[in-house]
């Protein structure tokens, strides 16, 4: 992932999670939340719930909000009673409350929210669009464009950001590139330097070049979003 950059143009930012401390979420006694990054388009936390049962309520989501599942188990209270673990993604509408739809199974769940940036609160609505859970393992996978030894899933789109989860093997990666409309953040989930987010602004040179030593893991993220499933680069 390294970065062919001049200093005069965007350039990536670094974030090692470990470094973040978590903060009592407002009203809550049982969830925390680490904000790692707000960019143009999108806020990017980590939130840690604890307490086997009910999600603890901390109100509605104030925007339409992705959470990718870094730890732990839950149950999505619908019909089929879903069980939802490590690598799903679970899509909370804005107005909707977490302790109306999420039950933990584990002591502690570490969830990656992604959502727009600058919402305003937002009440809670009977109206609200359903929470979802979304598996990988129900997405096909793909090789983007200008990539090799590289497997991508989407996990989400919408007309905001899309969210993709990404396997890259030794000797596998992007060339070396830029999206001039979009920005774009990494997590890396699995590999060297786990955990970290990365986020390369609109038109920051990105791309690991001669291919990378280890295999990775990644969710990334872009915002607005690239269709990177029909062509990946900008």
């Amino acid at each position: 992932m390294s970065d062919a950059s001049a200093s005069s143009g965007p350039v990536a930012q670094y974030i090692a999670v470990e470094g973040v401390e978590y903060e009592l979420a407002k009203g809550c006694k049982r969830t925390l939340r680490k904000h790692l990054l707000t960019t143009e388009r999108l806020e990017i936390q980590q939130t840690l719930l604890r307490g086997v049962g009910d999600a603890e309520d901390c109100g509605p989501c104030a925007a339409d909000t992705a959470a990718y599942v870094l730890a732990g188990a839950l149950v999505l209270k619908n019909e089929q009673r879903t069980r939802v673990g490590k690598g799903h993604l679970i899509v909370v509408p804005a107005g909707a409350r977490w302790n109306e739809r999420l039950s933990l199974l584990s002591d502690e769940v570490v969830l990656l929210e992604i959502a727009r940036a600058g919402a305003q609160a937002a009440s809670s609505s009977e109206q609200a669009a359903a929470v979802r859970a979304v598996d990988p393992d129900d997405v096909e996978p793909y090789e983007p464009a200008g990539h090799k030894k590289t497997r991508n899933r989407c996990l989400w789109v919408d007309d905001h950001m899309e969210i993709i989860e990404g396997m890259i093997e030794r000797g596998g990666g992007a060339e070396q590139h830029s999206h001039p409309n979009n920005e774009q953040l990494l997590y890396v989930l699995g590999g060297v330097g786990v955990p970290l987010l990365i986020h390369y602004p609109k038109g920051a040179p990105h791309g690991t070049g001669g291919g990378i030593p280890e295999p990775l893991e990644l969710l990334v993220i872009y915002s607005p979003p690239l269709g990177e499933s029909h062509n990946a680069l900008g």
